[in-house]
């Protein structure tokens, strides 16, 4: 099974054997019920207590983890950012005449997200989403990535507003690319906890780029 979604392959396992369906997709962290689908087509063991309860081995688990790793989820990972910078590029040019005025004074820092620095922080949101254990990590790169946008966008003399609406705008393409290769990879898009985390950090990100900006 190919998936965009791989998750850190060391997480914390409980001393149990058997695991709950809630306390294995914990594990994994994943929406119970992408696990529940997982094992009801066979692509991860489970053992059926005689009162229909779905148990999980921890060996079963760390096996799991182990193939999806050696399974390479990064290029799925480089993909996605291609297809978030692609949506970019679309949004752009299907935009109302209206709005050109905002777009053509944010160009620089349209231009720069279609470089490698706005690719970088596309990777970190799906990194963030995907390694649990390397959250503060990734947090921490996306808040300096932030910070700089807003300091370019202060000397390209952009206006608060205008920089706040262009980040927005990347941001909402990204959710939507994420979404959609969710959707592809057979999970649930609308997982409540992958809105939470892709919020969290894009939270963490637009505070750094208004920082950077009054800073400068």
């Amino acid at each position: 099974m190919s998936s965009s979604f791989a998750r850190d392959t060391s997480p914390q396992f409980p001393a149990r054997k058997w695991l709950s369906l809630k306390d294995a997709s914990e594990v994994l962290g994943i929406h119970y019920t992408t696990l529940r689908t997982w094992a009801d087509n066979g692509e991860i063991p489970v053992f059926r207590t005689p009162g229909g309860h779905r148990r999980f081995s921890t060996a079963d688990l760390r096996r799991f983890l182990d193939e999806r790793s050696r399974d390479a989820s990064i290029p799925d990972e480089g993909a996605l950012v291609a297809a978030a910078v692609n949506r970019v590029r679309e949004q752009m040019q299907q935009l109302p005449v209206g709005q050109e005025s905002w777009i053509e004074q944010s160009a620089d820092m349209i231009r720069t997200a279609q470089r490698e620095r706005g690719r970088q922080l596309f990777s970190l949101a799906i990194a963030y989403v995907m390694k649990p254990g390397r959250r503060d990590e990734l947090a921490e790169e996306g808040r300096s990535l932030g910070y700089a946008y807003g300091q370019d966008a202060a000397q390209s003399h952009m206006s608060l507003v205008q920089t706040g609406r262009a980040v927005q705008f990347f941001r909402n393409q990204l959710v939507l690319a994420l979404h959609h290769s969710a959707a592809s990879d057979g999970l649930d898009a609308d997982d409540v906890r992958i809105q939470q985390l892709l919020n969290r950090f894009l939270d963490e990100v637009l505070y750094a780029v208004l920082e950077g900006y009054e800073g400068e």
